[in-house]
């Protein structure tokens, strides 16, 4: 019985113990530790602890706002010289006699975000796993000034960051790929109207610097300047701004709401200046910046410098490649041309715009000389595109859907030699192989394709020779009646065609024809040919015969296997099949 009263004493000793600890703790809090270090500092004796709370008024809540319990001398002059976090907090608005700014009406949360509540230091700065609003520091605080004012457009004193990242944004095109709401409208990348309100800081900053690093599907280039830190945390600065959650109002704008400016001006004379500026992505006498294709795009001087990004395809050739038309309907809508280009949708310009780059890029005048050799002609005109080595991996193939050709693949080189001279002339509709017979003589084309032989081809693959097959017609005998039946040729049915499309096609080239089937990307360069690119399927060289070739004997240098197991009946039907997909957009 003793004993029993014994445990029961340890117990409760051991209670109070934990209980005289838990009381120590409460009185010695972070926030009481430095609010004591602060009256020290201050000479003053310590009138004991207080918790500050401050709270705003939000469109959806109360902000409860504790922060100034620790950053208790944020609002006194005569702190500036304490250590954090009892200093004076640092002007907002530089130059001002007044700071409008009054933490004891907005607190600190409005603008550095953290989690307002909490008492905890590591809590309370927002270091909480998975907490969705970590401690804004320094500078990136400059991305909440538009809670409470209007930054379309226009200057606000203190928000310097803010407004070079939205400089940035124009600059650098990205407003050419995503939508912010009153800013751009583009929908060919996510939009980033509440990409604040969706992301914290860092997880933005880094999906600029490493666009695969949070999605490793992203088609999002990697640009050169994402090595200068300070445009990436202006632009990171300006995209944590964009929150849809907003105090905006009389009476919830803790310092008052300022009405943003809703003029824009434009660019109303075409001219060879305004596309330059365009071109570079600047303001061109007071516009608005809407350009930046020197972000993807290289060009030359008329010495042959190289300048620019290396993204998207170089553009010292593209009015003498495509022409005027040409290149001003691909500015306004790429994927009328090529499908699958990932080339932003730059609708927004008006036709002064237009006309502008197109008079910039006429300027580019650069070319060889008539007696340059093969390889200075495949430096300066492919190697983009198919590569040192020829393997269609040149710097900027990454970014082009369908891939270059690959030159490495002996059999394409010899098994459509016609053809390989032809692509090179008049280009490859539906692609990024434009036509090349306004810059280069047919002399040139004939020097280049030699290289290419030279560099790809020993004598064993010069002697590769392809079968020759011609289409059947209507009435001949199948060519897989091996049974005798008297079985012929009909005219192709385009039902049966998709029905034996989808049993023969479907795994590469996907059951709506696209090129994107399950086994697709597990494939070798170049990959599966998207059937319903008109542009490339209705050319003038890609006649019934041509698909017929295709789909019997495979296609030379490439993944496109050999259908001859098909019977010539079945192929003509997938050829009606595939043609009834595209005729109508003749």
């Amino acid at each position: 019985m003793i004993k029993d009263y014994r445990i029961l004493l340890f117990i409760g000793l051991l209670g109070m113990v934990f209980l005289g600890l838990a009381i120590r703790k409460g009185f010695d809090e972070d926030y009481i530790r430095y609010q004591k270090a602060y009256y020290e500092a201050l000479g003053e004796d310590f009138p004991g602890p207080v918790v500050k709370q401050v709270n705003v008024k939000t469109p959806s809540s109360m902000l409860v706002d504790r922060c100034q319990s620790c950053h208790i001398g944020a609002s006194n002059p005569g702190a500036k010289d304490f250590d954090m976090p009892l200093t004076t907090h640092p002007p907002i608005v530089p130059g001002a006699q007044e700071d409008p700014h009054d933490f004891n009406k907005i607190g600190c949360a409005i603008c550095h975000d953290g989690s307002s509540r909490d008492l905890d230091m590591h809590l309370a700065h927002g270091e909480a796993h998975g907490w969705i609003a970590p401690l804004l520091n320094g500078k990136m605080a400059q991305s909440s000034c538009v809670r409470c004012h209007a930054m379309e457009s226009g200057h606000l004193a203190g928000a310097e960051v803010y407004e070079l990242g939205r400089e940035l944004f124009l600059e650098k095109a990205c407003w050419g790929c995503h939508t912010i709401a009153g800013v751009s409208t583009s929908s060919q990348a996510p939009e980033l109207t509440d990409a604040g309100g969706k992301f914290s800081f860092d997880y933005l900053y880094e999906s600029i610097v490493h666009p695969k690093a949070n999605d490793e599907n992203s088609k999002m280039p990697k640009f050169d300047w994402v090595h200068d830190h300070d445009t990436v945390f202006a632009l990171a600065t300006y995209l944590k701004g964009q929150q849809k959650s907003k105090l905006r109002s009389d009476d919830t704008a803790p310092i008052g709401y300022i009405k943003p400016k809703a003029d824009e001006v434009r660019i109303s004379e075409a001219s060879v200046d305004a596309g330059r500026a365009l071109f570079a992505g600047v303001p061109f006498e007071g516009s608005i910046n809407r350009g930046g294709c020197v972000n993807c795009h290289a060009f030359r001087s008329d010495d042959g410098q190289l300048a620019g990004g290396n993204i998207g395809p170089e553009l010292t050739w593209a009015i003498r490649n495509r022409g005027e038309d040409w290149v001003k309907d691909h500015i306004v809508n790429s994927r009328k041309h090529a499908p699958d280009s990932i080339m932003p949708t730059f609708k927004d310009y008006n036709d002064a715009e237009l006309d502008s780059l197109v008079m910039f890029l006429s300027t580019f005048g650069y070319k060889l000389s008539a007696d340059s050799e093969g390889q200075k002609l495949y430096d300066t005109y492919c190697v983009s595109c198919h590569g040192e080595d020829m393997n269609g991996q040149g710097i900027v193939s990454a970014m082009l859907d369908p891939y270059p050709r690959d030159f490495s693949r002996h059999q394409f080189v010899v098994a459509y030699e016609d053809r390989f001279k032809n692509s090179i002339l008049n280009g490859v509709s539906g692609t990024a192989m434009p036509a090349w017979k306004n810059v280069l003589t047919e002399g040139e084309i004939e020097t280049l394709i030699e290289f290419i032989k030279d560099k790809t081809l020993d004598e064993q693959k010069k002697n590769f020779k392809r079968m020759e097959v011609s289409l059947p017609k209507i009435g001949d005998d199948d060519r897989r009646d091996w049974k005798n039946k008297g079985k012929v040729v009909e005219a192709g049915d385009v039902e049966r065609g998709e029905a034996a499309f989808q049993q023969a096609c479907t795994s590469c080239h996907g059951k709506l024809a696209n090129g994107k089937g399950p086994n697709a990307y597990n494939l070798q360069h170049p990959l599966p040919r998207n059937l319903l690119n008109k542009e490339f399927m209705n050319q003038e060289g890609m006649t019934d015969e041509r698909l017929y070739q295709s789909i019997l004997l495979g296609v030379a240098g490439t993944p496109m296997p050999s259908h001859d197991h098909l019977s010539d009946q079945t192929i003509i039907d997938i050829i009606a099949f595939i043609r009834g997909n595209t005729e109508e957009a003749k």
